[in-house]
């Protein structure tokens, strides 16, 4: 049932309006009447309407006015405005002021009036609803404000753009370890081996936490929360470690063996040096995190994080002379020759231990690589071929990533007959001519749409679907590969070889250059000088 209340100086008007309907049986009867807005501010604090259907037009206080004072009151019903043919503008004005919706006195109609108010009913309802919500959200975080610092703990932890003042700021949480001195410990659940053991890997924060308030036994010298599905952050203070006279490292065992004892999975657990505060805490996840990867090589169940060091630089060529290389290897002999070259890779990574991100990242620029190089290189089942790709970037250790990473490679082809090669539309044909033969100047894309009498909009959605690239990327990929060539066969300046492949801007060539190849021109002839 939703109460009404008509407002309206007009007798006439309200008696029209009570009997056009059965109001009281469609549910929603009318709690009382009023002339002007005076009247029915009074009876708005008395009889509190669910909806008001107000004429804009009275003495004494007009609806306009109503509806401002209703405003400042906070009413947070909903306004129905009546108006007279002409009163457009002051329609528009209810509306900015809240109204819902407005009815034409001279042709209101039964239907439409029904229709209208079961309308705001909805919204009515909706409201409530989402008042409803609100109020059960607040109540769960006044009731549960361990599980909300959990969350706002995980939020700051995991997103770096939060700054700590921020993340304190209207949190009603307290913080045990801001200015203290602590451990960092984070605990995580390889997949693979809680698989091979039957059994999921998510683990309660409450089951850690209480493991670790059995050997520590002070709530607030520690912070227990989940980072993620498979990874809990424990700050334990270094004060209370001291108290059980117990090292970092005896904590590390006791906590694995206890978590083994009780549901039989052996966790991995980093840690950090001494850190103090949230800000430094989480730095020291960070650098955990990273130290994580010295798995990717060989499994350690406890690492400490000072000790891991990569080297970034240890991969000795670029992804586009590798990619060629291999084509060239693949050409010399066959498919299968390709495995003992990239094991070859896998193995300098390994003892040049190398940071995982930096090897999938130069195996997927590879992949990416080679189908554009050559349009006699074709992808066989290209969807699985593309989950290969993107499971590349969750493999967790060499062994699963080589074998998946050769299985990709696998699904590339050699054709020999150019009738087997891909079809590419006649426009498509175009603008690759176009592009091959006029890389060495400037090229924009109105050229090539005046060239081939296309939309500069449909030549871009065209050369995608059938290339598989933006049409200035491919470009770009021409350009590159040419000034490669270029270097390999003996040009010694590189603003020769920028002017030649068509971009006047050396200092943009250079940028260009380095983001394709991941070293400098300059950089990229010294190697060539030395192979």
């Amino acid at each position: 049932m939703f109460n009404v209340l008509l407002v309206d100086d007009e007798p006439i008007v309200k008696i029209a309006l009570r009997t056009m309907i059965a109001w009281d049986e469609l549910g929603f009867p009318i709690c009382g009447t009023a002339s002007d807005g005076v009247e029915a501010l009074a009876l708005v604090e008395t009889l509190q309407p669910d909806i008001i259907i107000t004429d804009l037009k009275m003495p004494n206080m007009d609806g306009l006015q109503l509806l401002k004072e209703l405003n400042e009151r906070n009413y947070t019903g909903k306004i129905i405005v009546a108006s007279n043919f002409g009163d457009y503008e002051l329609v528009r004005e209810a509306l900015l002021l809240g109204a819902v919706d407005y009815m034409l006195k001279i042709s209101i109609k039964t239907d439409e009036l029904i229709a209208q108010l079961r309308k705001i009913a909805t919204l009515i309802e909706e409201q409530q609803h989402t008042l409803q919500e609100q109020e059960a959200k607040e109540q769960f975080i006044r009731s549960n404000l361990k599980s909300v610092k959990g969350a706002i703990l995980k939020e700051y932890f995991t997103d770096t753009s939060h700054e700590f003042i921020h993340f304190l700021q209207s949190k009603p949480i307290v913080l045990h370890l801001t200015d203290t001195p602590s451990y960092l410990f984070y605990i995580t659940f390889n997949r693979d081996i809680s698989e091979e053991h039957g059994r999921k890997p998510d683990v309660s924060v409450a089951f850690i936490e209480n493991i670790i308030l059995d050997l520590i036994g002070d709530v607030h010298r520690i912070e227990v929360f989940q980072v993620e599905t498979q990874g809990i952050i424990a700050l334990i203070s270094t004060e209370q470690l001291n108290n059980q006279q117990i090292e970092p490292l005896d904590f590390i065992n006791k906590i694995r063996s206890l978590i083994s004892m009780y549901i039989s999975i052996e966790p991995t657990i980093v840690y950090s040096n001494e850190v103090i505060g949230y800000v430094k805490a989480r730095e020291a996840f960070g650098a955990c995190k990273d130290a994580l990867n010295i798995n990717f090589y060989k499994y350690h169940p406890v690492i400490y994080m000072n000790e891991v060091k990569f080297n970034d630089d240890s991969i000795c060529t670029n992804f586009v002379d590798y990619s060629i290389s291999i084509i060239k290897h693949w050409r010399q002999y066959d498919n299968d020759s390709i495995k003992d070259k990239l094991k070859t890779l896998f193995m300098e990574c390994k003892q040049n231990n190398t940071h995982p991100d930096i090897v999938k990242s130069f195996i997927i620029k590879c992949l990416d690589y080679i189908p554009l190089y050559d349009n006699k290189i074709h992808i066989d089942e290209p969807k699985q071929y593309e989950l290969l790709k993107k499971s590349l970037l969750d493999c967790d250790n060499i062994e699963v990533f080589a074998e998946n990473c050769i299985q990709a490679f696998e699904h590339f082809s050699l054709l020999t007959d150019v009738s087997t090669a891909p079809v590419y539309k006649k426009e498509v044909l175009d603008v690759i001519h176009f592009i091959e033969t006029h890389y060495q100047g400037k090229i924009t894309l109105e050229m090539i749409s005046s060239h081939t009498n296309f939309s500069e909009n449909y030549l871009c959605r065209m050369f995608k679907e059938q290339v598989g690239t933006s049409l200035f990327s491919y470009i770009n990929n021409v350009r590159m590969n040419k000034a490669a060539e270029l270097m390999r066969n003996g040009c010694n300046y590189i603003k020769e070889v920028s002017s030649a492949v068509g971009i006047n801007d050396q200092f943009y060539f250079n940028r260009l250059f380095k983001k394709y190849f991941g070293m400098s021109p300059t950089e990229y002839k010294s190697q060539q000088l030395q192979a």
